[in-house]
This record gives structure tokens, C-alpha cells and sequence, in this order.
């Protein structure tokens, strides 16, 4: 009976129309998200803007009950999705409650994590998910190499330009933000060495910017090709089981 009613819920869940529908309304909800942060749009649609709230409060706690419903073991609640499914609805159930108006603030953030639903519905984003699960001890590594690179270059930017009098260079702290901006090939043009071994350590913090750029695009291209090409695989095994597992008449 039970088994019965999870493959029901499951059904439902997995039905077209119903993923369709559900992937429509998170993308109404980031818009409404954006758009409420304009004080005239939210002021002319305010009313309008609550009730769709409220409509989709409805829709994605019926939706978080179902998938609890459907799960095998209660421990699966405590899956990645799952927690971004609850906190996703939590800050309205929190609304209720009287706590801090600043933490209040910091809880509606979590209404954007609703965009993290989508990865259920759409198989690039959930190609995107795999591919960086796939590297993820690489990316670790070049990110472990990449915060100490900044941070090397930050105490050397500081020693280099502490005396030239401007501000970014006051501090290391300070100096951080040149070396991420430098590192990014942003440049705002904000700040700028002056002194000659300032330029010297600007232009090899340009340069390695460029090689860990190029490491990071190398490392998640990569990956997500070997996963494209790992589903096509799977799909052609399955195609050719199944048209072997045919009658020889039919293939025919």
C-alpha cells in the first residue's frame, strides 16, 4: 500500500506538465524577486506580488510534503535538494515568528535559492551539477592554489606600494581587492602600481590570472564534455540492449 502510493506521488512528480508548470513558476519567482527590489513596481503591484507569494508558498510546500512522502528512508530529507527545497519556503513559515528584523532580512535571502530548483527539471543544469561533482577534487586543488596565489601577491603588492600613498595599498586586507580584480583581468583601474617593483608584481600577478583562468575554463570544459559524452554512451547501450532483446521479425 505504502509502496503504492510513493510510486503514485512519483508519477505525479515526474509527470510533464507538472515539471513544466513548476519550472515556470520558479522563473516567475527570481523575476518577481528582482523586480519587487524597485520601490514603484513593488508599490503599484504590491497586493498582486503577495498573493502570487502566497500562491507559490502553496504550491512548493505541497510539493516538499509530496517529496517527503515519496522518499525510502527519512534520512534522504537531509539530501542537498531536499534542504534547498525546505529552505526555500522557510522564510515565509519564519515570517510568523518574531525574531530580528536584520536576521529576518538575511532569511528572505532564501527565497533565491528557489532557482536551485530548477536543476530537477533541467537536464543542462543538472549536466552543469554532474560535470562540477565530476572535478570537484580538481577544482578544489586549483582553488586551494588559487586563494594562496592571492594572497602571496596581496603581501606583495602591499610591500611594494605602502609608500606610494594610496589607500588600496594601505593595508594587506586592502590590497586584497586589487589582486582579485588584477587576477580576474578585470582591472578596474581604481588603483594602480606605481613604483617599479609595483609594476614588476602586477605584471606577474596579470599573468597568472590569465593561467588560472585558463585552468579553471580547461577544467570545467573538459568535464562537461566527458559527461555529455557519457550520457550518449549510456543512451546508445541502452538503444542497443534494447534492439537486442527484440524479436529478430520485428527488427526486421
Amino acid at each position: 500500500m505504502v509502496g503504492l502510493m510513493k510510486r503514485k506521488i512519483n508519477s505525479i512528480l515526474n509527470n510533464q506538465y507538472v515539471e513544466q508548470f513548476l519550472i515556470i513558476l520558479i522563473l516567475l519567482n527570481i523575476l518577481i524577486f528582482i523586480f519587487e527590489t524597485d520601490s514603484s513596481f513593488y508599490t503599484h503591484l504590491s497586493t498582486y506580488i503577495q498573493n502570487f507569494e502566497l500562491f507559490s508558498i502553496i504550491i512548493f510546500s505541497i510539493e516538499y510534503v509530496l517529496r517527503i512522502l515519496s522518499l525510502d528512508k527519512i534520512k534522504y530529507m537531509f539530501r542537498p535538494m531536499m534542504i534547498v527545497d525546505l529552505l526555500a519556503i522557510l522564510p515565509f513559515y519564519l515570517s510568523f515568528a518574531k525574531i530580528n528584523t536584520t536576521i529576518f532580512r538575511v532569511l528572505r535571502l532564501f527565497r533565491l535559492l528557489r532557482i536551485a530548483k530548477l536543476t530537477r527539471y533541467t537536464n543542462a543544469l543538472t549536466n552543469i551539477k554532474r560535470a562540477l561533482i565530476r572535478k570537484k577534487e580538481e577544482l578544489i586543488v586549483t582553488g586551494i592554489a588559487l586563494i594562496a596565489c592571492l594572497v602571496i601577491f596581496s603581501i606583495l603588492i602591499y610591500y611594494a606600494e605602502n609608500n606610494s600613498g594610496q589607500k588600496t595599498f594601505g593595508s594587506i586586507p586592502s590590497s586584497f581587492w586589487w589582486t582579485i580584480t588584477t587576477f580576474t583581468s578585470v582591472g578596474y583601474g581604481d588603483a594602480y602600481p606605481i613604483t617599479t617593483l609595483g609594476k614588476i608584481v602586477a605584471s606577474f600577478a596579470a599573468v597568472l590570472g590569465l593561467c588560472f583562468n585558463g585552468l579553471f575554463i580547461g577544467i570545467i570544459g573538459s568535464a562537461f564534455m566527458e559527461t555529455i559524452e557519457h550520457k550518449k554512451t549510456v543512451k546508445e547501450k541502452i538503444k542497443e540492449n534494447s534492439l537486442k532483446s527484440m524479436p529478430e521479425k520485428v527488427r526486421l
